[in-house]
């Protein structure tokens, strides 16, 4: 047993001292690797002029979203060996580009496309030389990759061992190595300079973020969306420290403490005539082309200057249009805003999806709906007067009555007559007449002879004298009557149905502004919309206008052409050219307008702030009624002022003015508003005058007839007569012959029988 014990003693002896060893030599490894890790730790903090890593990841979590892109080049890549631990750690996702190759820059900027194209935000942090960031800078800007939830974090590199002297004691901790260096940075390494060409490369639409160390172990924060009005320049809004970290959470400002106020900035404002919302005077000199005289949209930009203290100056585009895409670019103002050459439009710009992907727009500024206007239906013809007070559904059923009811009177005295006489009916035909002639006097309201004074025949008189009273002609003197005092006009066209239909039947013409949303819609539309596109452009060689004034005094002009635009706009120059010339449909369908801005503008929150309080206090909708109440004051001038500023009109349009003006007064009641029952009465006698010329006319040829008929028959007679004679001479002749031939019979017998 003692020596079983000794064994195991030092069996187990043996196992223990291996596991130490083992243990130690995995200490030794670790320390090892530890020490290795340090020193590259060390290196790169060397490198980068302070922990970058730590800085890089309190800078990134402070952004909302958990999802990180990280461009770099070779020169960087031990950073992002341990950079990447910390940010997985902190659940932050990470997507590595490496910019060694080109292939590499176009896979990012695939991806900065596909994040724009579904409004997805993405924040990208590089690290790499100074050319390649203006060249990044470049291509985000003529990509056009300018959003507000794109994020771009640049790291600019500098060289702090090149400023550090040489005969200072560098004693280095892990975590304190700059706490011991008695070291004081030169004068020009205290404000970053950052490269021309970098700079300029900064659009102030971009969210560009500078990261760069101006001293060991401490890094500074540059944003260029730090002030509202400077261009191509960045200013330092935070900074870490290895010891405190951020100084600031957030780390950037919000964008509400910046453009609230833009000290004064100049902006870039493309400007249309198109009233109300803008009245703009073209072709005034050489030095000047327009002038803005007013307008609802050019108080509320005053409104909105004001507010955010910022100037701006009018430019007139060169085409004078909205835009619209061509070739996949887009012309006019939407051109000039979407290519950042001007910094917003205000005016009567519809929200439509084509113009969503180009422009951001603002808080809407006008809640219109579309609409179409036509010349004003003409006054009807006062002759056909006497037929208008019933459709025309109700005249056949009405001179049906009339054609049955004088048959069922004598069906209702003859037929109980026939079968129980009690009365005698010397003609039958007379008995039907005199019933068809009675009940036409009674639709007259004229008196006549009762055809029978049956308790059947007078029950159904009754019947029909109340019926063709009270229920015939008294509704249609009631309407004639109310005709008469307001005399009726053609039908309007309210709707798109109806004027699918007139445009189908007749020459009738619609147009469009050019560029407009009214154009995409009925361009673009199905159903009715798509059914009057393929009308227009079957029946019409030109169906756009270059403005809405335009295609309102043109259905001034004309009777068959109609214009299709916002009915805010429609109805305020309806009211400039007479509303008595237009009519205006019903609504079709609800549009927005609002103000256009760059792709990515970082003042829109603060302008739909001012927007949404004036258009809930009703400060918008007061300006465009103040429009309205201008137009009133200028149509309200005296004659004799209008005179002297019209003196150039033409005779056509002074005698237009003229006609018009008669149609709106008030007149009394002449023979020409009861011209119908004259023009009745006219055809009647008319009518008559037939009736009696083709009675004589048919008496004369039964005379004639009569007398050819006598001279006929007499002839007939003479005939007969000679035929007559003609037949009794021959008869007896026959006889005569026959009584002979008898006789000589008889006497040759008698010879024989002696």
């Amino acid at each position: 047993m003692k020596l079983y014990s000794n064994h195991a003693i030092i069996t187990i002896s043996y196992v223990v001292f291996n596991v130490l060893l083992t243990n130690y030599k995995m200490y030794c490894y670790k320390i090892s690797r530890l020490l290795t890790y340090e020193d590259q730790l060390q290196k790169l903090r060397r490198n980068y002029g302070g922990d970058l890593i730590s800085a890089t990841y309190e800078i990134v979590k402070s952004f909302p979203e958990n999802k990180l892109i990280i461009c770099f080049d070779m020169t960087d890549h031990h950073l992002i060996t341990f950079l990447l631990p910390k940010l997985e750690k902190g659940n932050i996702s990470v997507t590595l580009f490496n910019f060694s190759s080109l292939e590499a820059l176009d896979k990012y900027f695939d991806l900065l496309s596909y994040q724009t194209k579904n409004y997805l935000p993405a924040t990208t942090i590089f690290f790499g030389k100074h050319k390649l960031y203006e060249h990044i800078l470049l291509q985000i800007y003529e990509r056009n990759y300018i959003r507000r939830t794109l994020s771009y974090i640049f790291h600019w590199k500098t060289d702090l061992n090149n400023h550090i002297k040489s005969n200072r004691e560098q004693t280095i901790n892990a975590y304190h190595w700059v706490t011991k260096l008695n070291y004081t940075m030169p004068r020009e390494m205290s404000k970053q300079a950052f490269s021309r060409h970098f700079l300029m490369n900064i659009h102030s639409a971009m969210r560009v973020i500078v990261i760069c160390n101006s001293r060991p172990d401490s890094f500074r924060i540059y944003y260029n969306q730090a002030t509202s009005y400077k261009e191509h320049h960045l200013d330092m809004i935070n900074w870490w420290d290895h010891e405190k970290g951020l100084f600031h959470h957030p780390t950037l400002p919000h964008e509400k403490s910046v453009y609230k106020d833009f000290h004064g900035k100049l902006l870039r404002i493309p400007v249309l005539h198109k009233p109300p919302w803008h009245f703009v005077r073209y072709n005034l000199s050489d030095n000047k082309s327009f002038e803005v005289i007013g307008g609802r949209d050019d108080r509320l930009l005053n409104l909105l200057s004001r507010k955010l203290n910022f100037r701006y100056v009018y430019s007139d585009p060169p085409e004078r249009i909205q835009g619209s895409a061509t070739s996949g670019e887009f012309n006019g103002v939407l051109g000039l805003v979407s290519n950042r050459k001007a910094d917003l439009f205000i005016g009567d710009m519809g929200i439509i999806w084509e113009r969503i992907n180009v422009v951001e727009f603002s808080f809407i500024t006008l809640a219109d709906s579309g609409a179409f206007v036509t010349h004003a239906p003409s006054k009807l013809n006062e002759a056909l007067a006497l037929l208008r007070p019933f459709q025309w559904q109700v005249w056949p059923a009405i001179g049906f009555t009339c054609l049955i009811v004088g048959p069922f009177l004598y069906i209702l005295i003859a037929l109980p007559n026939a079968w129980q006489p009690r009365f005698l009916v010397r003609s039958h035909a007379r008995l039907f007449f005199d019933c068809t002639w009675f009940t036409i006097t009674i639709f007259l309201k004229q008196t006549g002879k009762e055809p029978s004074n049956t308790h059947k025949a007078r029950f159904f008189i009754i019947l029909l004298s109340v019926s063709a009273t009270y229920v015939i002609t008294d509704m249609y003197s009631a309407n004639l009557t109310s005709l008469l005092a307001r005399p009726g006009r053609e039908k309007a066209i309210t709707n798109l149905y109806q004027l699918k239909n007139v445009m189908e039947s007749t020459n009738f013409k619609l147009f469009i502004e050019k560029h407009s949303p009214s154009f995409g819609l009925i361009e673009n539309g199905s159903g009715i919309y798509g059914e009057i596109w393929d009308i227009m452009q079957r029946s019409q060689s030109k169906y756009v206008v270059e403005s809405v004034e335009e295609g309102v005094k043109l259905v001034k002009d004309k009777r068959n052409v109609a214009v299709m635009a916002g009915r805010e706009t429609l109805f305020f120059d309806i009211q400039r050219f007479g509303h008595k010339n237009f009519q205006l449909s019903e609504k079709l369908n609800t549009a927005y307008s609002a103000i256009a801005l760059q792709l990515g503008c970082p003042y829109i929150e603060e302008i739909n702030k001012i927007l949404m309080a004036n258009f809930e206090a009703g400060i918008i909708t007061k300006m465009t009624e103040n429009e309205y109440e201008k137009l009133g004051k200028q149509q309200n001038i005296p004659e004799a002022q209008l005179r002297e500023n019209e003196a150039t009109a033409t005779n056509v349009e002074t005698n237009k003015r003229a006609k018009a003006t008669e149609d709106d007064k008030l007149k009394p009641i002449s023979l020409k508003m009861v011209q119908g029952p004259f023009y009745l009465l006219f055809i009647g006698n008319i009518f008559s005058g037939l009736i009696l010329l083709a009675e004589i006319g048919i008496y004369k040829y039964y005379l004639k007839m009569r007398k050819r008929y006598k001279s006929q028959l007499q002839m007939l007679r003479k005939l007969w007569r000679r035929l007559r004679w003609l037949v009794k001479t021959a008869r007896s002749k026959i006889s005569r012959i026959y009584r002979n031939f008898m006789h000589d019979a008889i006497t040759m017998t008698l010879e024989y029988t002696e």
